[in-house]
């Protein structure tokens, strides 16, 4: 009796078996909006410009340099979500802390944690900067307001750095974007230049991790022209917390050379550290 409900019970486990689904797949990674949600940020930006160029009088190089340390804390709020998910989202700068250091070796530095400089700084802080709509993915779909610059730079470097895949991501995954830029004067006569930004997929410590790589798809004629282009093409890696829904962390950097950018001599090198973390309460 033992033997013959055995061999049933193997009987009818095989077909069973033999139908059983795969496990579903992990839903993609989505930014998981709140009403009234407010994600705070704190950045930290180094950047270091050098130029050699002839002197007119003895014709031999002669090179400066200029630097700029950028301290902020940004938040961004979201006011607003639609029935597909975007949402409208308001940002303001709560604190900053600018150091410039001209070529002559002379600072000049303002800081909103001193009152008089924050009076300075009043157009800008504590009030909306910027107020864009973002879909689930990291999409930037529209730009309503860009007081802290131009819409255009936005669509350059997103509001959260990064998009996310329609799948995964899961290791070693790519999907890209591309985006345009205007160079409208001072920095150029209107002209547009197409990049490329290609993603690789992560995953750490419970954290998707995003590599970044930017380049120019149609770069200008001459090195001279790639100048105001160049501070653009940021590599690293993104990092964001797919439990949460939210963009953690940004680890980014610029570093390039265009040598005889203004004929043989001269040269320019521009560098650039991005640093971004979340401040959670």
């Amino acid at each position: 009796m033992y033997r013959r409900s055995a061999l049933l019970a193997a009987l009818v486990f095989v077909p069973l078996a033999a139908n059983a689904q795969p496990p579903a797949a992990n839903p993609p990674a989505r930014f998981k909006w709140q009403p009234n949600q407010v994600l705070t940020y704190k950045v930290s930006q180094q950047t270091a410009v050098r130029e050699t160029s002839l002197d007119e009088k003895t014709e031999k190089p002669v090179t400066t340099e200029a630097r700029t340390n950028l301290d902020l804390v940004k938040k961004w709020t979201v006011k607003e979500i639609d029935a597909k998910g975007v949402a409208t989202l308001e940002m303001t700068i709560s604190a900053m802390k600018t150091e410039f250091r001209k070529p002559d070796g002379t600072s000049v530095i303002r800081d909103s944690a001193n009152a008089e400089q924050a009076k300075e700084m009043a157009g800008f802080l504590n009030v909306p900067v910027v107020t864009v709509k973002v879909d689930p993915q990291g999409k930037l779909l529209d730009v309503k307001e860009a007081k802290a610059g131009s819409s255009a730079r936005l669509h350059a470097e997103l509001p959260f750095r990064m998009i996310l895949p329609d799948t995964g991501p899961t290791a070693g995954q790519t999907w890209d974007r591309t985006f345009t830029q205007k160079l409208d004067p001072p920095l150029g006569t209107g002209e547009s230049f197409e990049f490329a930004q290609k993603y690789t997929g992560g995953i750490k410590e419970g954290l998707v991790v995003v590599g970044i790589e930017t380049t120019l798809k149609t770069p200008p004629k001459t090195l001279a022209e790639q100048v105001p282009l160049v501070p653009m093409l940021w590599k690293g890696e993104v990092y964001f917390n797919p439990a949460a829904g939210k963009y953690h962390a940004a680890r980014l950097k610029v570093k390039a050379e265009l040598p005889n950018h203004q004929g043989e001599g001269t040269r320019f090198e521009y560098e650039s550290a991005y640093v971004e973390d979340i401040v959670e309460k």
